[in-house]
């Protein structure tokens, strides 16, 4: 039988520990190594994001100008005045057919160069929504749309109230479901009513008895910066009873007062028409020409005043002074890019002439 020296056994326990000990150093140097590499990836990263932080913003300021020339420019289009439709290049149609009519040919609105970075911009008009600050005063429509966003009975109540509050110039709660600052500072966080009107939609969240769901529809989701809408509801008629959608698909806070029947989509139209989807969907039938298709070449929009009726049917005497034909208040998002940062901004323009927008307001995303 081969002996093994009790010194020797020793030496060779020391040595596999030595081995052990180097190994697990040599791992632990390596992830440190690796972690001082990402963390210094990621502050490089954030150094030249901050580096860039002005010139992003002027690329976006660049992307608004650009955004009113092309308003501009297509309240200038003979065969286009007079009315804002979904086939006009400014929304992202094709734009007029005759080519001698047509000063975005060739253009187009999706990565644009500029100096050394790009741009996208995409334009909404706000009158194809609902005024939220017009309708808190039309309790019927108002209750109409909340039971559209899915708000029973009580939810239509408390909203109904807690908006009035939110909205009115005082400080004194409505009997039964109002809420003012009393209510809202003692909640976490706290915050004051605001007393005053909606200047952004989002304002509705802050008010009693606005649910993430009531807001964005059912189709929700919750983020780690907050909710979100991960869907919309399901198109008009496309079941027998339409999916509730969110207040945010139905309101805005700033235009005209009146909604662009060329623009505005089919819930909202419904709610005007007293909630009749039927109509409203022939509207839409009308309005979207033979494809079916809202933003295309064979689309029929009503091209002013007069020619509503002709989208209306029956119903025009009723409703036709509910509607327009003309946008005059515009979101303007633009994305943009210079080297790896990226960042998005929006602006909202409001016409004041017939060549001249004035900015409301200008923001990062």
């Amino acid at each position: 039988m081969r002996m093994i020296h009790p010194l020797k056994d020793r030496v060779n326990r020391r040595r596999g520990v030595a081995l052990v000990i180097v190994l697990l150093t040599l791992f632990a140097l390596g992830g440190m190594a690796a972690i001082f590499s990402y963390s210094m990836k990621v502050e490089t990263r954030l150094a030249m994001n901050t580096g860039n932080a002005t010139e992003l913003e002027w690329l976006a300021r660049s992307g608004v100008e650009l955004g009113k020339w092309i308003l501009v420019q297509q309240d200038r289009i003979p065969s286009e005045r007079g009315f804002h439709a979904l086939n006009q290049f400014w929304a992202g149609g094709p734009g007029p057919l005759e080519s001698a009519d047509n000063p975005f040919a060739g253009m187009s609105l999706r990565d644009i160069e500029v100096g050394e970075g790009r741009i996208t911009v995409e334009i909404e008009d706000t009158e194809r929504f609902l005024n939220i600050n017009t309708v808190s005063r039309n309790p019927a429509l108002l209750d109409l749309a909340l039971s559209r966003a899915g708000a029973d009975a009580t939810d239509s109540t408390i909203i109904s109230s807690a908006l009035a509050d939110w909205m009115d110039r005082d400080d004194f709660p409505q009997a039964g479901n109002g809420a003012e600052s009393e209510y809202y500072l003692g909640l976490d966080p706290p915050y004051r009513a605001k007393n005053g009107p909606i200047d952004d939609v989002r304002e509705l969240l802050l008010v009693r008895g606005v649910s993430p769901q009531i807001f964005w529809g059912l189709d929700y989701r919750t983020t780690d910066l907050g909710t979100e809408p991960a869907a919309l509801g399901s198109p008009l008629g496309s079941r027998d009873q339409p999916s509730p959608i969110g207040l945010v698909s139905i309101f805005g806070a700033l235009s005209n007062g009146r909604v662009n029947i060329n623009t505005a989509r089919p819930e909202v139209i419904s709610l005007l028409l007293g909630g009749n989807e039927s109509l409203a969907g022939e509207i839409l039938k009308i309005r979207s020409g033979y494809d079916g298709t809202d933003g295309t070449e064979d689309d029929q929009p009503a091209r002013g005043g007069g020619d509503i009726p002709r989208l209306l049917g029956p119903a025009g005497p009723g409703f036709q002074q509910l509607f327009t034909t003309q946008s005059a208040t515009f979101s303007i998002r633009v994305s943009v890019q210079l080297g790896p940062a990226k960042r998005a901004f929006n602006a909202l323009i409001r016409r004041t002439g017939a060549r001249d927008y004035q900015t409301l307001y200008f923001r990062q995303e």
